[in-house]
């Protein structure tokens, strides 16, 4: 039996994936947490007791991603706040899903409709590697992997391919011993069923999971309509887990797919049809990203769109239905016994792009139209599509030429990938490039006037909160900014101007109400304070810096009794602050001497 080339074997190319991923995220281990980390992280109390998470509050929490978010709760429980951690299983994840993208494509190309009987010509092991190290260097897949809580994202997508794969290899194996019911191909159907049950229970993406094993099944396997039906039914009966863990939720569907927290939402009210006709060019731009990943942003400023009659619009539904037309049209041509199997391979591909990106880029009204993080489910099958399409420009032989090109692609997109996560770096650096890029949205100036804010650079971040002010003139947050940073200045009648004007906006800002009671009471306006404080506890009463504040006022007017009642409380919320329990003592003490 003669042994395997060096370039065909398994081992290596996995490790090739492995060592490639490694160095293109070589930077990212000290990324802060940034954006919707603070809220589903940082201050999330719900993750910081991973017993409290596993029998307690931790399915209700968010029943429809319970497993992304116990993914986060195990990293509290062995490393809290250590980013480090965050960022070691965020890469474990996309590396793994870059060994299973492999692995997916390596059988497919084994599966009957496509196994080649040319063994001079065949591309089984360049097609599966090339795709894999484009998905695990492409920059564009920083934003899920870098940015922790996309995490959600990234292990959807590990799920569902790994899916996929246990589906294929079930039937391979089927087709093979022609065994249907044989242990093996069964055990690996049973864990196809559990992989597709955890991605819908990672992120809603995962719904149209089903539909891509129906299209996978029909392209690559032979087999009657009964037969099909009953292998087919047990998975497809798993499209109703998403649905039915969104009963009871009483927001609309766009604001529980979205990814971004109410506070960071940009506030939009779009129709379906406007949603539709602007995620036409969105679905461009990302298509665009991923053949010339340049001027990535983390928050872009992409114009709406309220008809269909708009250039951009109609340009990018012709490129689209183009594209779909392609992955037909070679479909039709793949059905000739004499075709390139790399045909089919990229209908695939580009059918799959299209049905895993229709959650995110449909009809759903979501506020955010466009963030980079929801093309990397279907970017799994982009890429299978294009190391299919190259090795087609090579007439399906892999040359010396052939290997030499795919190396340096794969070499400038890690480099790039490096470059794009120091820009992750730091909230600065981030922020920074976001408000160059998109200098006409709030948003990204007021996150850089709190990245500016927190480095000390308090006039800087004025000026950023301000033109926030300008450009979002109904949003709270930037007020809310203006006013804490005047207040740190000492002036407090430009603090209290500003807060009670984000609390105008917004009734439910508890920070800006804090704030504000911060700013009345060191104006010794002590009652006006009161109100704010007692305003912000309705909103978050569970937060025992407030009732401490509520102390502080009620000793500053000599009532001893009623402060040590908060203070009390503020020691029970949060035993681990001493302040709370040295001025608990103080306020015992001296209600005792009047």
């Amino acid at each position: 039996m003669s042994k395997k080339p060096l370039k065909s074997r398994l081992p290596l190319h996995l490790f090739l994936i492995a060592v490639v991923g490694l160095f293109a995220y070589s930077n990212s281990f000290h990324v802060p947490f940034i954006f919707d980390d603070e809220g589903s992280i940082v201050t999330n109390n719900v993750i910081k007791d991973l017993h409290r998470f596993l029998f307690d509050d931790g399915y209700a929490y968010n029943p429809r991603r319970f497993l992304g978010y116990l993914t986060v709760a195990l990293n509290y429980r062995f490393g809290g706040l250590n980013v480090t951690g965050y960022h070691v299983v965020n890469l474990a994840i996309h590396i793994s899903t870059g060994i299973l993208t492999y692995l997916l494509a390596r059988i497919t190309l084994a599966t009957p409709v496509l196994r080649r009987s040319d063994e001079s010509r065949d591309t089984s092991w360049f097609i599966p590697l090339f795709a894999a190290l484009l998905f695990v260097s492409h920059p564009v897949q920083t934003q899920a992997v870098t940015y922790v809580i996309q995490r959600l994202a990234a292990l959807a997508t590990l799920f569902f391919v790994a899916s996929i794969f246990c589906y294929g290899k079930a039937r391979l194996i089927q087709e093979e011993t022609g065994r249907p019911f044989a242990l093996k191909p069964l055990l690996f159907y049973l864990l196809s069923l559990a992989a597709a049950g955890c991605a819908m229970k990672s992120k809603e993406i995962a719904f149209t999971l089903p539909f891509v094993v129906v299209l996978y099944e029909f392209l690559f396997f032979r087999m009657t309509a009964a037969k099909k039906l009953l292998f087919l039914l047990p998975v497809g009966l798993t499209v109703l887990i998403v649905p039915l863990s969104l009963l009871g939720t009483n927001k609309p569907i766009g604001q529980i797919i979205s990814d971004v927290t109410a506070v960071t939402r940009v506030d939009s009210e779009l129709s379906r049809l406007d949603y539709l006709f602007t995620q036409f060019p969105v679905i461009a731009t990302y298509l665009r990203l991923l053949i010339l990943p340049m001027r990535q942003n983390v928050d872009y400023d992409f114009p709406v769109y309220h008809s269909l009659a708009n250039v951009p619009v109609i340009l990018s539904l012709f490129l689209l239905l183009a594209l779909f037309g392609t992955a037909l049209s070679l479909w039709h041509r793949s059905r000739d016994p004499q075709a390139a199997p790399e045909l089919r391979l990229v209908s695939f591909g580009i059918l799959w792009f299209f049905m895993t990106i229709s959650v995110e880029s449909s009809v759903i009204p979501i506020a955010d139209v466009i963030f980079e993080h929801r093309v990397y489910l279907p970017s799994v099958g982009a890429f299978i599509a294009l190391a299919a399409l190259f090795s087609l420009l090579f007439k399906g032989a892999v040359s010396r030429a052939a290997v030499t090109i795919a190396c340096v692609v794969v070499l400038a997109l890690a480099v790039t990938t490096v470059a794009r996560n120091s820009v992750w770096g730091s909230e600065l650096s981030l922020w920074g490039d976001a408000a160059r890029k998109s200098p006409k949205k709030g948003r990204p100036h007021y996150n850089l006037a709190l990245a500016l804010e927190k480095s000390g650079r308090l006039e800087e971040a004025l000026q950023e909160a301000v033109i926030a002010t300008r450009l979002s003139p109904k949003e709270a947050n930037p007020y809310n900014l203006i006013g804490s940073i005047f207040g740190k200045k000492g002036d407090y009648d430009q603090a209290i101007a500003a807060l009670s004007l984000a609390v105008k906006l917004d009734p439910t800002l508890a920070e800006a109400q804090v704030n504000l009671g911060d700013a009345y009471r060191l104006k010794r306006m002590l009652p006006q304070a009161m109100v704010q404080y007692q305003a912000a506890m309705k909103q978050r009463p569970t937060d025992a810096s407030i009732y401490h504040k509520i102390g502080v006022t009620f000793a500053l007017q000599q009532n001893l009794p009623k402060a040590a009642v908060f203070f009390q409380c503020a020691a029970s919320l949060d035993p681990s602050t001493p302040q709370y329990r040295l001025d608990l003592i103080r306020a015992q003490s001296g209600a005792q001497g009047q």
